[in-house]
Order: C-alpha cells, then structure tokens, then sequence
C-alpha cells in the first residue's frame, strides 16, 4: 500500500533510507557525513510529498515528489516535477514496491501539471537506473559527482507519463494485478 508520509513514520523512513543506502559504502567519499544525510529522509517531508509503501504494516519503501514551484535542487526547472529518494527495505525488494511509489510519484506530477518530471541517479545504482530507464526516462546530462559517485539528470516529458504508467503496471491510476 502507497499512503502519505504521518510524523509515526520518520523513524522507519528514515531506517529504510540508510539500510537502502548501505550497499553504497565503500563507493562515496566520506560515507559517515553522506550517511548521517541520508539517514534524515523524512526532513524532505517539510518541501516535497513524502510517499511511503507499508507491507504487512511496516514500512518497506518511500519515495519524495517535489512538485512544481516547491524548493528544489538548482538543477531543474521550477516548473517540473521531481522524484527524490526513491528506497526500497534489502529485505523486500524484488516485490514491486520500488514501481509503485514511481507510480504514484508520476501520478503526483500529472496531477500538478508539471511539463516533465526529472530526477538524478548514478551507474551505481544499477537496478534504480534500469526502472527508470525501461519506463521513458532520458539521460540529459552529467552533473557534478556527489561525493566522488558520478550522477547524471534524467528526464520524462509530461506526455510520457501514462505510457511510463502503463509499463509500470499502472493505467488510469489503478494497480495492475501483480
């Protein structure tokens, strides 16, 4: 079940996000600092739209949509929509909930009207970075390194969306049997 982010949550958010981010350890340049920010994912709740995937009532993913005018990073336009953060609990991977909350994050941004919606992810993270692409989401441009991992922009026109929800399982807003 995707639901909205209530202050409950903060701690298994915020459990979820460093567990998700573990495995990336020995890949960024001071992990203890980068890992400490991660650890606070539910902050992002005060400038975005908190979504959180709760299996057998525990929170087993979360996922932010920022939508258009809200405080963003500099690196995309004010008008687009975008998807921050997308974790997914080790333990429950593999199970859809990493499609359902970008399902629900593009179903966010149609509502808003945003013209596109962007995001930024690294070749490290290699099965993020499938899902999005295999769903119309193109590669833009590289960006800085974060901590010394690469990231790049990634970017799904507006007029992508219902074709991206569609091979996500999703069309017209409701869960595809699974």
């Amino acid at each position: 079940m995707i639901r909205d982010y209530v202050e409950a949550d903060r701690a298994a958010v915020n459990a979820v996000a460093l567990a998700a981010f573990a495995q990336y350890a020995g890949d960024y340049e001071d992990w203890p600092t980068f890992s400490a920010g991660i650890a606070r994912m539910a902050d992002l709740a005060a400038d975005g739209d908190l979504l959180v995937a709760e299996r057998g009532g525990v929170v087993a993913g979360a996922v932010v949509h920022v939508g258009p005018g809200r405080p963003r990073s500099a690196i995309y336009p004010d008008d687009w929509s975008v998807i921050r953060m997308l974790v997914v609990d080790p333990a429950a991977r593999g199970g859809g909930i990493g499609r359902a909350l970008v399902a629900a994050t593009l179903e966010r941004a149609r509502r808003a009207g945003a013209p596109a919606v962007g995001l930024h992810t690294s070749p490290i993270m290699a099965t993020a970075l499938r899902l999005y692409e295999s769903i119309g989401f193109v590669r833009e441009h590289d960006l800085p390194p974060i901590r010394g991992v690469p990231y790049a922009r990634y970017m799904l026109p507006a007029a992508d969306i219902d074709a991206a929800l569609v091979k996500l399982g999703m069309a017209s807003g409701t869960p595809v049997a699974a």
